[in-house]
């Protein structure tokens, strides 16, 4: 079984290029956190981890309980701090209370695949509208899976009665007829549906993304042969949920900047072998992080690292990125104290 405590590193940190004013020194690291504590989670972090360590790095994964912990901890000091977040995390991030301006303090590196919404009902459930008023299941609390699920219900402005269990254990109740349905966040074919079939009298229900402000998610399909053993024969229109590694925009004076540059590089060399890894992919309401940004515009020549150096040597620079915050130009101060508010935010939770 998986730990729940992440504890991968690698050796001492040697040798890192020099930004002016931002040298890394012998305490800073490169932590990156879990979405959240499920399995699949784990092993995302443990995954990229294992990939990007080595002689020249020291990296290492740390325990996380959930989305909002990932996400609040990625203005963590002295580290260079880096959590995989589902891109439905910044709409999150606004419900539980974190003002707009500090949510897109954040910004994203690199895609790293996109998970399918699953929601399985009973044959009863004909659409997610008919789950008014009924159990669900939403995945552990601060799940990618709840986290995902709760903005989804509340942009369609649809109450239901939620319940928060294990994934295993909300199947077990959904085929006991002790829930209406339950959603997972998952790469189809999820491993959790292989042993369900017809004779469960249960369904995947379509899912759409409602109006209104961008959820960071996009049209998607679990296919027929993705579950053949539920029949049907037909794709069901769901919605797909990219997972990023984000960060929080530092000034390009700290050493945490000039370590999420670092870890720029380390993806760019050894990050093809992951599982949907994406440098270059747009994560819609997302923001990129400013060197990724201006190193893809300029046509991925030299190192992130190179393009972090001349973005300090002439900060106004910078190529955009596209995001809904559209704040690449904003300044070192202003930085601060979105950097505070953040803690503020943090500490009440």
């Amino acid at each position: 079984m998986l730990s729940r405590r992440l504890t991968l590193a690698g050796p001492a940190l040697f040798g890192w290029p020099r930004l002016a004013n931002a040298q890394v020194d012998a305490g800073t690291e490169l932590v990156l956190l879990a979405a959240d504590s499920q399995a699949d989670s784990v092993r995302a972090a443990n995954d990229i981890v294992a990939r990007l360590g080595g002689a020249d790095v020291r990296l290492r994964a740390e325990p996380t309980s959930g989305v909002l912990f990932t996400a609040a901890h990625l203005a963590d000091r002295p580290a260079a701090v880096a959590g995989i977040l589902p891109s439905a995390a910044l709409a999150f991030m606004s419900r539980s209370g974190l003002p707009a301006s500090v949510v897109y303090a954040l910004r994203f590196i690199a895609r790293l695949g996109v998970s399918e919404v699953h929601v399985l009902a009973s044959q009863r459930i004909a659409s997610l509208n008919d789950l008014a008023g009924q159990k669900v299941g939403l995945g552990p609390q601060g799940s990618t899976t709840q986290a995902t699920g709760a903005v989804l219900l509340d942009r369609m402005a649809l109450r239901v009665d939620p319940v928060y269990l294990d994934h295993d254990q909300a199947l077990a109740a959904v085929l006991r007829g002790e829930l209406a349905a339950m959603l997972l966040v998952a790469p189809a074919p999820a491993k959790l549906f292989q042993g369900v079939n017809l004779s469960d009298h249960v369904h995947f229900l379509p899912a759409g993304e409602p109006g209104g402000q961008p959820m960071g998610l996009l049209p998607a399909q679990i296919l027929a042969e993705d579950y053949p053993q539920l029949g049907g024969g037909r794709a069901v229109g769901t919605l797909g949920v990219p997972m990023v590694l984000a960060c929080f925009n530092w000034s390009s004076t700290t050493p945490m900047f000039a370590g999420l540059t670092r870890l720029c590089d380390l993806l760019v060399e050894h990050g093809s072998g992951l599982r949907g890894f994406d440098l270059a992919a747009e994560v819609s309401g997302w923001e990129r992080f400013p060197p990724v940004a201006d190193w893809l515009a300029r046509g991925r020549a030299g190192t992130i690292q190179d393009v972090a150096l001349a973005r300090r040597r002439t900060p106004a620079a910078g190529a955009g990125g596209g995001g809904a915050a559209g704040n690449t130009g904003t300044s070192e101060d202003q930085k601060e104290r979105l950097f505070q508010q953040f803690l503020k935010w943090r500490r009440g939770q």
